[in-house]
């Protein structure tokens, strides 16, 4: 049993080493890790999406997070407004869904705005779903934005 704890310690301390993380704010990069972390503890399949398609987590001065290929590197932007939710649970719903956004790019599917949109948040809450402890609020927001981008 012990041995089983000492390796979890170990798996959950271990730095991401799928994604460059920018040095931002005031520890910004370690909660994105953090983040990172619980997705790969939480769900490991959309662990391996985010290792698949994202070289690069960076910041940005916004109220949305957002996506995007940015000096050749398929980067996910987190907005400072969602860092400021001081929300682990929040931070790896949004490199959740900006992973799909990204996925959509690499495999040259184009959607519609509303559609892809949707898709996102779809995934997004199945994420959601999986956490011990979401924030009602997590959740709320998913469900608001699928019924607003419901096709």
């Amino acid at each position: 049993m012990s041995r089983l704890f000492i390796s979890l310690l170990i798996l959950l301390t271990v730095p991401c080493q799928a994604q460059t993380i920018a040095k931002a704010g005031d520890g910004w990069d370690l909660k994105v890790d953090s983040a990172i972390q619980l997705l790969k503890t939480v769900d490991s399949s959309k662990y391996a999406v985010l290792k698949k398609v994202c070289h690069r987590v960076d910041f940005w001065k916004s109220s949305f997070s957002s996506n995007g290929i940015l000096e050749g590197q398929y980067t996910i932007l987190i907005a400072d407004a969602d860092i400021k939710l001081n929300s682990i649970n929040n931070l790896a719903a949004v490199i959740v869904h900006e992973s799909l956004h990204l996925l959509f790019i690499i495999e040259n599917r184009f959607l519609s705005e509303r559609e892809e949109e949707y898709r996102c948040y779809v995934y997004e809450l199945s994420f959601i779903q999986k956490l011990p402890t979401p924030e009602p609020w997590l959740t709320a927001n998913a469900y608001e934005k699928m019924q607003l981008y419901k096709p």
